[in-house]
């Protein structure tokens, strides 16, 4: 139902963005494949994302989600073409390590139900922002960002009704379900245009700065216990991004 209002509460905004900007071609799509690739991998990551929130604590998915920018290294070659420097990969590399670390193999019960949905969103994530940055060539990203979230609107609407959920009654809920929506937006318009101008595997390790985010509200709101080891790792994911970030930022100095 969450998934359902965020998608739906989008469009509105959205709609209005892409008539503002391309007026009665705000609809056209050249890529009909690639924006089915980029809805189908974008409803997937999402409802991994909020299917594994239903097993695993808050703090632990926001680090799962990091392991995304290892799978944009990997795959931006093959999918985009694009040229992965060693830095980055080797940085990438170290900030999967310090998740690695914050899993703990050596747990009994360390790779659940849970945990296995949680890795599929950011693989997912992952195709979808290759996805993003391919139609970023072809199609305009205000229109592009409609028309996912049109298709995400009808498809967990779809999924609402054959569950057979129950629909808030208080307007303190919908107002929630509104900023979500509004929010979610103004993110969607914001990663279309910078998959357009920056390379989807620099980008990715931006992820990691939800990294802290995540903690301090699992912490704060859902009183979820932090190890040692859980802080060690996320400084390693940190860190990592950090590193990578420098980097590009003097490599694109030199080239301009």
């Amino acid at each position: 139902m969450i998934l359902f209002f965020r998608y739906l509460f989008c469009v509105p905004i959205l709609f209005l963005t892409a008539i503002y900007q391309r007026g009665k071609n705000a609809f056209d799509i050249k890529s009909k494949s690639g924006l089915s690739i980029r809805t189908i991998t974008g409803l997937g990551s999402f409802g991994c994302l909020f299917a594994a929130l239903e097993f695993i604590d808050l703090s632990l998915m926001t680090i799962l989600l990091q392991t995304m920018p290892l799978f944009v290294t990997l795959l931006a070659p093959f999918m985009i073409n694009e040229v992965v420097g060693w830095y980055r990969r080797i940085s990438v590399l170290i900030g999967f390590l310090g998740v690695v670390l914050i899993l703990n193999p050596t747990n009994e019960n360390w790779f659940n139900y849970g945990i296995m949905l949680g890795l599929l969103s950011p693989i997912f994530g992952a195709l979808m922002t290759l996805s993003v940055r391919r139609l970023g060539k072809t199609d305009h990203p205000a229109s592009t960002a409609l028309w996912y979230n049109l298709l995400g609107t009808i498809v967990f609407l779809f999924i609402c009704v054959l569950s057979e959920v129950k629909w808030p009654e208080y307007n303190e809920i919908l107002l929630i379900l509104l900023i979500v929506g509004m929010v979610s937006s103004i993110q969607q318009i914001c990663l279309a245009y910078s998959l357009k101008l920056a390379p989807a595997s620099l980008l990715a390790p931006l992820r990691y700065i939800s990294v802290p985010i995540g903690i301090i509200v699992g912490a704060h709101f859902f009183n979820e216990t932090l190890s040692s080891t859980f802080f060690i790792g996320t400084t390693i994911v940190v860190s990592s991004s950090i590193i990578i970030i420098r980097r590009e930022s003097q490599k694109r100095k030199k080239i301009f």
